[in-house]
């Protein structure tokens, strides 16, 4: 298993990629790191899209990626599902991990996450602090003075009690052959093959790992059954679309996802030395370590090759590493032009760097990039912390409060939130929207 704590503290020494801290209903006994990257879960989420029109009659459905070199996934009670970043690292072809996530839906459509709801509140009650850290180039700008990572760093626990791992993971093996149904029937009602799944099951049983529904699987110690194996390769053979490949597009882009992976989690590589994605991960790689200048001369030959959004919001990054930051935002721009719609770490990225040359019409500017990426979720709280950064720079300070009351009040930081919010009431105008919202905030139970 790979090492969290030295990749995270690594990680803060480097000064680099820090996002923020979550308080996660986790066990007290373990503390997962979360990784934030728009790359690795648009490319998720394209593979689940079909997946949950069928399985779930929705469109999207929320995947969040855990930095653990197992090959894993898992679905918690809320219906959420994880996926480990040693699945996406160790899975040759996108069937792989479609097929594993297909499986995670199987779970959720027959209700598996429910009828371990009473058993899970329990395991909740015993809570930790969770990191979240980004493996996006776009993601810098929450935590950059060197006494908050370090501060950071104090709060990482790994590992804990197999004994109360084991307890609250107990494996139904009548729930895994009802997913493994489920998700046969899926991935053949949208053309797909399932031979990803018995390969990802094939791949667990050689490294001795157990594939798991619940809200913590890694480090487990249980043998996959060699039957359901066998029962799968029989199933599977049989499908009308067993024999269907993945585009090669889309392998493509599977391993520039892998490839990322490799670099930021400096992790062995899987592929040929001079391709592109050889060469993806040790731009990455050199990005880490603060050698920009071969990061960016590998980085423009690749852009040289073929156009690609992510290479532009890498080399965009590094420009803004070395100050550049004209070039950073005509580098970013050009990515911009590639993508289908807008993305949150880019104009997280792009608000950064304006708020960086500074000036009045600047800072503007890049509040009207973040503002149509603010909601009250977890996945765009980083907008209301750099939101109070762009709002203190034209000293308005009430708002920035606010900024930054909404964003400890989306973590769960209560205290905070209600300081915050009192503090930006003062003020602002008495009954105007933005006054409501921070009375709403500091009236929080």
């Amino acid at each position: 298993m790979i090492n969290g704590n030295r990749i995270f503290l690594n990680t803060l020494n480097k000064c680099i990629l820090i996002l923020f801290i979550l308080f996660f209903p986790i066990s007290d006994t373990y503390s997962k790191t979360i990784v934030k990257d728009a790359e690795i879960e648009k490319l998720l989420s394209e593979y689940t899209a079909d997946l949950h029109k069928i399985g779930l009659g929705v469109t999207s459905q929320n995947i969040f990626i855990v930095s653990d070199q197992s090959i894993n996934a898992f679905v918690t009670a809320q219906g959420n599902i994880y996926i480990n970043t040693g699945l996406i690292y160790h899975a040759d072809r996108p069937n792989e991990v479609k097929s594993i996530i297909a499986h995670e839906i199987g779970h959720i459509l027959n209700n598996h996450h429910i009828t371990r709801m009473i058993e899970y509140e329990n395991f909740q009650k015993k809570q930790k602090i969770a990191q979240i850290i980004g493996i996006g180039t776009g993601l810098t700008g929450m935590l950059t003075d060197t006494d908050a990572m370090s501060d950071i760093g104090t709060g990482i626990t790994l590992g804990g009690s197999d004994l109360a791992r084991r307890d609250y993971l107990q494996h139904s093996r009548v729930q895994e052959y009802e997913a493994d149904m489920s998700a046969i029937s899926m991935m053949e009602s949208i053309g797909e093959s399932s031979n990803g799944l018995l390969q990802m099951l094939e791949k667990i049983k050689k490294s001795q790992l157990v594939y798991s529904v619940d809200i913590n699987p890694l480090e487990l110690t249980h043998e996959l059954p060699q039957d359901r194996i066998d029962f799968l390769k029989n199933k599977i053979s049989k499908q009308r679309s067993y024999e269907v490949q993945d585009s090669e597009e889309l392998i493509h882009r599977h391993n520039l996802a892998r490839a990322k992976i490799i670099g930021y989690l400096d992790l062995p590589n899987k592929f040929v030395e001079d391709t592109p994605y050889a060469n993806y991960s040790k731009a990455i790689s050199y990005y880490q370590k603060g050698k920009y200048e071969k990061s960016k001369s590998i980085m423009i030959r690749l852009i040289e090759e073929f156009e690609y959004a992510y290479f532009y919001e890498l080399l965009a990054q590094i420009y803004f590493e070395i100050n550049e930051y004209e070039l950073a935002i005509e580098t970013l721009k050009r990515g911009k032009t590639l993508l289908d719609q807008p993305e949150l770490e880019f104009s997280i990225l792009h608000a950064k760097i304006l708020t960086k040359i500074d000036g009045d019409e600047n800072i503007r500017e890049s509040i009207s990039l973040l503002d149509p990426h603010k909601d009250q979720t977890i996945r765009n709280v980083r907008v209301y912390w750099q939101l109070s950064k762009s709002y203190f720079k034209l000293n308005n300070i009430p708002m920035a409060d606010l900024s930054v009351a909404q964003y400890y009040s989306i973590l769960g930081y209560k205290d905070m939130a209600r300081n915050f919010a009192k503090r930006a009431k003062n003020g602002l105008t008495p009954y105007s929207s933005e006054w409501l919202l921070a009375d709403d905030i500091q009236n929080i139970n």
